[in-house]
């Protein structure tokens, strides 16, 4: 007589669990984790630089000065002083054609140079970040439309539109802010659009796509913090090119007439070169230092957020 053997239950039966396949919400909370860590190892990287002890407290002593500096130094504005005095103890930086303290002048002419910058900083990030990260995630139409957008605010040549816009406009602060603003931010929607593009073909946003979650949610949620660090460096580049740009403006007499900046002290100190070279020497020297100090900073950034060009380096 046979004997037949009883068939075996199955694991699950036996007490054992089946594993259970990570769903989007515990594959989101892992990408979020190894982010974390991520940042925290190119902060790390980032501060071990030798050139980022020596920029990065220069660029803040620099913007501590211009605006800080206002309430300890005289009236910008005020002519009582002799015409052309050379840098003394008692004027550090002398005085300028009209007997002004050229200390005051420069201290206040670098709250426009830094304002204008930082402030086409975040305007472009602002408009790259939405336009980019829309046109990268959904694709399609409005990618193209948006791509469309942006080439021709790119090609749009921004000292003509300047010049035009002083013309109708007046010159002032708010004005040079938007125009290059509005000129300088298809640089960065270009790389969010990258960015985005290649991140939304990921597991974690397929993931929760198939979850359920919401277009603009995964985005903002998902796709745009993980597309910040070349778009932060690329961001960090554009201060410098909006304060070069600004003082090139106000060289040419389209800045903001009421506030000095240092571009418009340079103007006003080209025909005494010979006479007084200290009128061209503070406020230039300032505009190299501050966008050195940007441009080392984004570099070393860089270097951070990519191990490997800094290992190519």
């Amino acid at each position: 007589m046979t004997t037949v053997q009883p068939t075996p239950p199955p694991e699950t039966e036996l007490g054992l669990e089946e594993p259970l396949a990570p769903d989007a919400g515990t594959e989101t909370l892992a990408v979020a984790a190894s982010g974390g860590s991520r940042r925290n190892a190119a902060w790390r990287a980032f501060l071990r630089k030798r050139s980022v002890w020596v920029f990065l407290p220069l660029l803040v002593v620099l913007i501590l000065i211009s605006f800080v500096g206002p309430s300890f130094v005289g009236d910008p504005v005020s002519a009582i002083y002799p015409k052309l005095l050379p840098p003394s103890s008692e004027h550090w930086l002398g005085t300028d054609n009209l007997g002004r303290d050229y200390l005051a002048r420069v201290v206040y002419g670098g709250q426009v140079s830094l304002i204008v910058g930082f402030s086409v900083a975040v305007l472009c990030l602002t408009l790259g970040l939405i336009i980019g990260g829309v046109a990268g995630y959904y694709g399609g139409f409005m990618d193209n439309a948006l791509v469309k957008v942006s080439e021709f605010f790119q090609v749009l040549p921004g000292l003509v539109l300047a010049l035009v816009a002083a013309a109708l406009l007046g010159s002032n602060v708010v004005i040079i802010i938007v125009i290059l603003g509005v000129t300088m931010w298809p640089g960065v929607a270009r790389i969010v659009r990258a960015e985005a593009m290649r991140i939304t073909k990921l597991g974690y946003v397929e993931s929760a796509k198939a979850a359920g979650f919401s277009g603009p949610r995964i985005l903002w949620s998902d796709v745009i913090p993980n597309a910040m660090p070349p778009v932060l460096v690329a961001t960090t580049m554009t201060v410098g090119r909006a304060i070069l740009v600004e003082s090139g403006l106000s060289y040419l007499g389209i800045g903001d007439a009421n506030r000095p900046s240092w571009g418009a002290l340079l103007n006003s100190a080209q025909a005494y070169m010979q006479q007084a070279w200290w009128l061209a020497l503070f406020p230039g020297l300032c505009i190299f230092l501050v966008v050195l100090a940007v441009n080392i900073l984004g570099d070393a950034m860089n270097d951070a957020l990519n191990p490997t060009i800094g290992r190519v380096k």
